[in-house]
């Protein structure tokens, strides 16, 4: 049996689940009387009482706390995260043929992004994406950027498959594109939150 955090206690089948339960109390009890020590009240001389009380009313506490947030998350990733929908098309080439697959772009970062497609796809190796930003203004024309990247995880995510891409070879220019565009948005995924 193996015990997980936060989880019950997991069985694989080899081992009993739970001891068989008593058919009565008497099975159970001693035929002599049980032991009991004599009722007296708990020594409290190194007992520190601790009062609970809301964050707004210590700021020192819930700014420490704040910042320590700030801090575990930002161990967990090393660069914002932007929520964008953009299109995305990823390529792959299978014995000689091009495989292409469609979606949108879930939330994406410096150095990778996660998107919705309706297959299920993993291929080891290297894949493009073709990303479609759109355009800034009315009447100019959607960008697109290119990139190689290499394929990380895919999960099924509510309706739709989630890929995991990691970015390994932007074209010339196109990563200072990409960047410029997404922090000039709105869309970055505060630390905190993720």
């Amino acid at each position: 049996m193996h015990k997980l955090p936060g989880k019950r206690k997991v069985s694989y089948g080899a081992e009993t689940i739970a001891p068989e339960a008593p058919v009565s109390l008497k099975d159970v009890a001693p035929e002599e009387g049980l032991l009991t020590p004599p009722l007296t009240a708990p020594d409290l001389a190194d007992t520190i009482l601790v009062q609970d009380t809301p964050p707004s009313e210590n700021p020192v506490i819930s700014d420490t706390l704040a910042k320590f947030n700030v801090v575990k998350t930002q161990l967990l990733r090393s660069h914002t995260r932007y929520l964008v929908k953009w299109e995305v098309t990823l390529t792959h080439e299978l014995g000689g043929k091009k495989l292409s697959y469609y979606g949108r772009v879930n939330d994406i970062s410096e150095n990778g992004l996660s998107m919705f497609c309706d297959y299920n796809v993993f291929f080891n190796g290297k894949v493009k994406l073709v990303m479609t930003l759109p355009p800034l203004n009315v009447g100019m024309q959607a960008q697109k950027i290119e990139v190689e990247s290499k394929m990380v995880y895919t999960i099924l995510s509510q309706f739709s498959f989630r890929i995991g891409l990691e970015f390994l070879n932007f074209h010339a220019g196109e990563k200072k594109i990409l960047m410029d565009r997404l922090e000039s948005s709105n869309a970055a995924l505060r630390p905190g939150n993720a």
